[in-house]
């Protein structure tokens, strides 16, 4: 998983640390991006990329929900330096309010032995009734305490891979959801994210598009940069980590033990993006605008403290909001003028 608690992937559920061993970035293409009015932010953060403790990029990831077309958005850019593979990767995803996936689109561009390569892939599904021949065919294939599902999920996939176009069409099971909106999905569940509980799934891995099995596991509650959050050892697409995360669903950290890797949600988007080439005219495309990262508790806290002697009284305020439909509450967003540099100035790319 890659962002939001798979991330990043890609991350950030979840970064997806397989994006390390990938190499030079050069140039991007986006899909043009969608109207952005009328959603609701449950979580926008710039994460932190270190690599045996040395920064090595960031992360920006921003999760919506909007009421009145009952669909959840996830939208992810990492940014990887010369350490770890100078890159670009981005993806926008969208579900249902059951988190039933809709469409994505996944690109990623990248260097090998000087040579420019390039991967896009546009998916859509949509949920197709079977004919009783179908099931009859399905049937055979399933155990014999099984039965056959009279609809499935149809996935038709376009992957461009510099230039080469491959077409996939793959019939998955109801309950299929994309890997990014994972914390998502467990919020949703019956028992919610909970210690000593355990999550068994099949997910897309966005970057193939492939169904992959995973599991999730919750294993206490606690202090992780000083909030409170849920230990969850997750296991997807061949890679075992740890995330981080609030009752809210908001990823405050995530460790990939093997490879010393570690990303860290930061209150101000320059201390993610640090020296590292932030290209906003990519990101007011990919997001409507350049995210200012402020929608997540770790920037809530930097305010409320900074704020609390001239505001209410300590411990007052709520910050964050729930994942689900009907999500009103949205924290305060602050002006321009109370963060402190919210984008760096460009510099050049390293």
């Amino acid at each position: 998983m890659q962002t939001n608690m798979t991330m990043n992937q890609k991350v950030y559920s979840s970064l997806n640390f397989r994006l390390i061993s990938m190499k030079l970035a050069i140039s991007f293409v986006f899909l043009a991006s969608s109207s952005f009015a009328g959603r609701d932010v449950l979580f926008e953060g710039y994460h932190k990329v270190l690599s045996g403790k040395q920064h090595v990029g960031y992360t920006i990831s921003r999760y919506e929900f909007d009421a009145t077309t009952k669909k959840f958005y996830s939208t992810i850019f990492v940014k990887l330096g010369a350490l770890a593979g100078d890159m670009m990767e981005s993806i926008k995803a969208e579900s249902d309010q059951n988190l039933s996936p809709l469409t994505y689109e996944y690109t990623t561009l990248v260097m090998e032995n000087k040579k420019p390569t390039t991967k896009n892939i546009q998916a859509s599904f949509k949920v197709v009734k079977l004919s009783k021949k179908e099931q009859a065919v399905l049937q055979k294939k399933l155990k014999k305490d099984e039965k056959a599902p009279a609809e499935i999920l149809r996935m038709t996939a376009t992957v461009n891979e510099n230039g080469k176009k491959t077409k996939i069409i793959d019939d998955l099971p109801k309950g299929t959801f994309l890997s990014y909106f994972l914390v998502y999905l467990m919020l949703k569940s019956k028992s919610g994210i909970q210690t000593d509980s355990k999550y068994e799934y099949k997910a897309i891995a966005e970057e193939k598009p492939k169904l992959v099995d995973g599991v999730a596991i919750v294993r206490t509650e606690e202090d992780y940069k000083g909030i409170k959050s849920y230990k969850i050892e997750n296991q997807f697409n061949g890679q075992k980590f740890i995330s981080y995360v609030t009752d809210k669903g908001h990823v405050i950290g995530v460790v990939n033990p093997s490879q010393s890797v570690e990303t860290q949600l930061v209150a101000k988007p320059n201390e993610a993006t640090g020296e590292f080439n932030v290209p906003s005219t990519v990101l007011k495309t990919l997001f409507g605008d350049v995210p200012l990262g402020v929608e997540n508790i770790v920037s809530a806290k930097l305010h409320e403290e900074a704020l609390k002697p001239v505001t209410e009284p300590a411990g007052s305020k709520q910050f964050g909001v729930p994942a689900g439909s009907g999500i009103q509450n949205k924290p305060t967003t602050p002006t321009v003028e109370q963060i402190e540099k919210p984008m760096p100035t460009q510099k050049k790319e390293k």
